[in-house]
């Protein structure tokens, strides 16, 4: 019987094996998502796992945007090397099928989850990088629940250069002697005009996708009382359409890596998101009040001045989660949101406290940052579940 050929690789704070698999040892090519195709021929390519057992599990392996739990596993990160066959770019995830060939030239696909077009945007990558036929290597965490499954964290083009398909990741083969990462492109006409429309709090603010202060803001340890811990631990995460176009409520919505945009609406203030096209209206007059018994998924927002700082009050809410992991929350939830700009309006501090007598033993806050990138837009979002 041909043996597994393992040889140890050196990976930064981890370590990590690189097996080539016999074909009598591999998962069956399956038929996902109505996507399948006929073999082709194509130059003999090699398949390696890269199986990654973590010593101490990095932040960006352990925070997502739309929860993976219960579809990648995040611990175990391989690369694969193929031809690309498809590419989809949209929202909330891309998609590429790659072909891939064994030691003996047979072709498996591969399905290949990525980030989101509108995280490729604020990478300043269009949509051409890679296209059918080119030949990548990828690196990404394997699919629990189907084969020949991946979501692809770093992706290696044919001229060398890297592409970071994710958030909060970091080059994985690109170094000051080795390559170079994609470069970005934006539109210095969309710079431009922000540079000269600009002021105070109303622009686009974005997320610095790679610091852990300013993505993800949940990273659980909430003091939840028994009965809320209960719901938690039942929580099963098919219950949820994580990957999926399900928009979100308040506070979830405040976690988006997307941008936003402050606008000034008559004495109000609209906030727009970029994830779910989502729009919160910040009522300022000082006896705002929503109508009796009015509730709703991003609830009913009063705000005030207090030296530069905008403050949010939040009541009315109908969310089920505050999170993507199960955390409940109910509709005696109470918000209060600060929003502050530093002297040259070149960051965003933001803080929430949040108050549930029925979810959680006593309040706490939540913070994190977002930064002025005038090269950014509010994009609409345009979803689309993927079949």
């Amino acid at each position: 019987m041909e043996a597994a050929r393992i040889d140890q690789v050196e990976y930064p704070g981890t370590w990590s094996l690189r097996i080539r698999v016999p074909r009598q040892h591999r998962p069956a090519p399956s038929c996902l998502l109505a996507v399948c195709r006929q073999p082709t021929r194509l130059p003999r390519v090699r398949i390696y796992l890269r199986l990654v057992a973590v010593l101490a599990m990095a932040p960006q392996l352990t925070y997502a945007h739309h929860s993976f739990v219960g579809f990648y596993d995040q611990q175990r990160i391989i690369e694969i090397e193929g031809i690309v066959t498809s590419v989809s770019w949209r929202n909330p995830h891309g998609t590429l099928t790659v072909d891939v060939a064994d030691a003996a030239g047979r072709i498996e696909e591969w399905r290949v989850e990525t980030g989101s077009i509108s995280v490729l945007r604020i990478r300043g990558l269009g949509r051409d990088f890679v296209g059918v036929g080119d030949k990548v290597r990828i690196a990404g965490e394997v699919a629990l629940r189907r084969s020949n499954g991946l979501y692809a964290r770093n992706m290696l083009l044919p001229s060398g250069e890297e592409a970071l398909l994710s958030i909060g990741i970091s080059p994985r083969w690109t170094d000051a002697e080795t390559g170079k990462l994609l470069a970005a492109q934006f539109d210095t006409a969309v710079s431009e005009d922000a540079r000269r429309t600009a002021s105070g709090i109303f622009r686009v603010w974005a997320t610095v996708l790679e610091d852990p202060n300013s993505f993800p803001m949940f990273k659980g340890g909430y003091p939840l009382t028994a009965a809320a811990s209960r719901l938690k631990a039942a929580w099963d995460a098919s219950d949820v359409v994580q990957l999926g176009c399900l928009a979100k409520g308040m506070p979830a919505l405040m976690i988006t890596p997307y941008p936003i945009e402050f606008v000034a609406q008559g004495e109000d203030i609209l906030i727009r998101f970029e994830e779910d096209d989502a729009r919160r209206l910040i009522h300022m007059a000082p006896d705002a009040a929503p109508e009796s018994g009015y509730n709703s998924a991003l609830g009913y927002s009063r705000g005030h001045w207090e030296d530069g700082t905008l403050v949010v009050v939040t009541e009315g809410i109908e969310a089920k989660y505050l999170d993507s992991e199960g955390t409940p929350l109910s509709s005696a939830a109470r918000l209060v949101e600060r929003f502050t700009p530093n002297q040259d309006a070149s960051r965003l501090d933001y803080g929430i406290t949040i108050s549930d007598a029925n979810t959680f033993t006593e309040p706490f806050e939540l913070r994190r940052y977002w930064i002025w990138r005038p090269e950014l837009e509010v994009n609409e979002y345009d979803c689309v579940v993927a079949g």
